[in-house]
């Protein structure tokens, strides 16, 4: 297996085009800014991953923070943040700071913890050990508290306990984390047709042997079945869980050819029991592509066969892990699937078409 850059080198690889594309999707950049103005103003807050438009902190600055801290790895993203701070006239109110938020000391503690460092899974780029460290030694001490009282009293209201919940209630503070919930869905799915890889602005080719694939734009009908969540991280508490393991069971809704799984993240901002996400990665005009986890093998499936999915994913490392496995009416699919993999963009649609494509055979 040939694993992928791990968050750290990934941060190395950003460009002011990469910037550019997070800026312009609208739907999140206009869901942070609606969020951020609700609950920033009198805060002190970090930015973790400001990136070179520093534009969660400028959006917190403007939105009336009391102080707002920006961190920022990569060498030019740094400078250019810390230029954009002085062009805007916010540097008396925005300290744009150079190396990894587990690395940097922050002057002081702060209140509200901003960021956008999820990947296409959504623990793939380092969130979970970046929100836990920032939770130990960049948020305030009773900010975490009562911040877990919040918890507490969403607990005691499910379960019944109402006086429990109101007392909770009564001492929780404004969210301590933007996004408060991040989750990743996953599908059995069709591969898309060479209509999808056609309408494509630019090629895409696959390294011989590669099981994932990033497809931007994937349309819904190439799923068999509805999404269930597998990788759930709540910052409403700033502790979101390092391990994930789980079974999924789905009964397909229709016949197709089963080619793998299709995936896509969803990101709530100031409610993370919303039933309804702020931001989607399925959504026309989204940033993140979806991950496309290809089988060794193509299966003629029916309407109401039964897929089984088991997805683990270890989240406490520097390197984020993820594996899949797949059976089909209680028979194993294809060899065990990892992510991140051996990912190569760029060529023809065709040859992404074809990529790995067995004899069917029917279940």
């Amino acid at each position: 297996m040939s694993l992928g850059p791990d968050p750290r080198s990934l941060c190395e690889r950003y460009t002011d085009e990469t910037y550019a594309r997070m800026r312009d999707d609208h739907a999140r950049t206009c869901a942070y800014e609606q969020a951020i103005k609700a609950v920033a103003s009198g805060r002190v807050c970090l930015d973790i991953g400001t990136g070179a438009l520093g534009l969660l902190a400028v959006m917190a600055a403007r939105a009336g923070a009391a102080h707002v801290y920006a961190i920022e790895a990569n060498a030019q993203a740094y400078a250019a943040a810390v230029q954009t701070v002085a062009d805007l006239q916010l540097s008396d109110r925005v300290t744009v700071l150079q190396g990894y938020s587990t690395d940097v000391q922050l002057p002081r503690r702060v209140d509200l913890l901003l960021h956008e460092i999820l990947g296409e899974i959504a623990g793939a780029e380092g969130v979970v050990v970046a929100v836990r460290d920032a939770a130990k030694r960049h948020l305030a001490t009773t900010t975490r508290v009562l911040s877990s009282a919040t918890a507490t009293a969403a607990t005691d209201a499910s379960a019944g306990d109402s006086e429990s919940a109101a007392e909770s209630a009564a001492v929780a503070p404004a969210i301590v984390s933007i996004p408060v919930r991040a989750r990743t869905l996953l599908a059995p799915a069709e591969f898309p047709g060479a209509h999808y890889f056609a309408s494509l602005p630019f090629p895409m080719l696959a390294a011989p042997g590669a099981t994932v694939l990033k497809l931007p734009s994937l349309p819904r009908d190439v799923l068999l079945a509805a999404p269930q969540t597998f990788e759930d991280l709540r910052f409403d508490a700033a502790a979101p869980e390092g391990v994930h393991d789980v079974t999924l069971e789905f009964v397909l809704e229709r016949p197709g050819a089963l080619r793998g799984l299709a995936l896509h993240v969803e990101v709530f901002m100031t409610d993370a029991d919303a039933s309804v996400p702020d931001v989607s990665s399925a959504q026309p005009g989204s940033h993140w592509p979806n991950v496309f986890m290809l089988l060794s093998e193509e299966l003629q499936v029916e309407a109401g066969k039964r897929v089984v999915v088991r997805a683990c994913a270890r989240l406490e490392t520097d390197q984020p892990l993820y594996t899949f496995e797949v059976e089909v009416c209680g028979k194993p699919v294809g060899a065990r699937m990892h992510y991140p993999d051996n990912l190569v963009p760029g060529a023809a649609p065709g040859d992404v078409q074809d990529l790995g494509r067995r004899n069917g055979r029917r279940i």
